[in-house]
């Protein structure tokens, strides 16, 4: 039985879709990444899965239980690390998941061992004391991990996890969803990060306007784009770089703010120093760098580059 299941999806806010006719499956010991755009739907998605809202169409299903029609059986099933971590600020981190063992725990006297270790897996144990109001944000992420753990649950939703959380904390949060996948648990992951998805997921989900436009594993997904990228810092503006790169084999020409040139290759290597001394007789050439295709170019490639919001 998959995790979750969701088939032909949809939700629509008066005239807006934000879901449209989605489906995909998340397994038992898988991390799947839910890109999109701001306002593609990712939250959405979260959202009628854990059953704070309802669908238009389609169907849910969370280890053999319908958030619509069971939603005390699916909140069981779930830990969830929202966007915004709405913690109690006054409260220490004890107190949080105290609260929250009240709601969620059946044995509250068993529930507390368990907060001692969670606290102490999350390094949060000598601030537990602590109201929560003077914790780092990555402080305030591990802690909502910590309460959203507590009641061991075998899906885990995270909606952004490592946002407003710095370099340490952001790699101690993937070690912990790690450990969780390797444990066996499901986890749906959202995020604005593609390295982060490209790192952390075994396959993503890219939504835009409500739609899937693309699901497979981060590899999969790049191999799909051909050629490298070379990026050309110049000290001046050229004149026709399409005219000028495209005899050489350059399939795509961009030109970027400050005299940047992006270049699509169909093989960097052959031709990076035609490249090189092409550019060089319009302007001088600061730095070059040459990079294969990123789970970045997957996502822009599929969505656009205009904003959304």
């Amino acid at each position: 039985m998959s995790a979750i299941s969701i088939a032909n999806l949809s939700r629509r806010y008066k005239q807006i879709t934000a879901v449209d006719d989605l489906s995909f499956t998340v397994e038992p010991g898988e991390v799947l990444g839910l890109l999109g755009p701001n306002g593609s739907g990712k939250t959405t998605v979260v959202n009628l899965i854990n059953g704070l809202l309802r669908r238009d169409a389609g169907t849910v299903d969370v280890l053999g239980h319908d958030p619509q029609t069971d939603a005390r059986a699916v909140r069981a099933l779930l830990g969830v690390v929202p966007q915004e971590t709405n913690l109690y600020e006054d409260l220490s981190a004890r107190d949080n998941m105290i609260h929250h063992a009240a709601l969620y725990c059946r044995d509250l006297r068993a529930a507390k061992q368990r907060i001692d270790e969670l606290l102490e897996l999350m390094a949060l144990r000598e601030r537990a004391g602590d109201p929560v109001r003077t914790y780092s944000g990555g402080m305030k992420r591990r802690l909502a991990l910590a309460r959203a753990l507590l009641h061991d649950p075998p899906v885990v939703l995270f909606d952004e996890p490592t946002l407003g959380v710095d370099v340490q904390g952001t790699h101690v949060l993937w070690d912990h969803i790690r450990s969780l996948r390797d444990d066996g648990k499901a986890i749906l992951v959202t995020t604005n990060v593609m390295h982060e998805a490209d790192v952390l997921c075994d396959r993503v989900l890219i939504l835009d306007r409500g739609r899937c436009v693309a699901l497979d594993t981060p590899d999969a997904l790049k191999a799909q784009i051909e050629g490298d990228t070379v990026i050309l810092q110049l000290a001046g503006p050229l004149a026709d770089p399409a005219g000028l790169f495209g005899p050489l084999g350059v399939d795509e020409v961009e030109q970027e703010p400050d005299h940047v040139v992006r270049l699509r290759v169909r093989d960097a290597g052959r031709v990076l120093g035609d490249l090189v001394r092409a550019a060089s007789s319009q302007a001088e050439v600061v730095s070059v760098r040459m990079q294969r295709p990123t789970l970045d170019d997957v996502f822009l490639r599929l969505t656009g580059r205009a904003l959304r919001e």
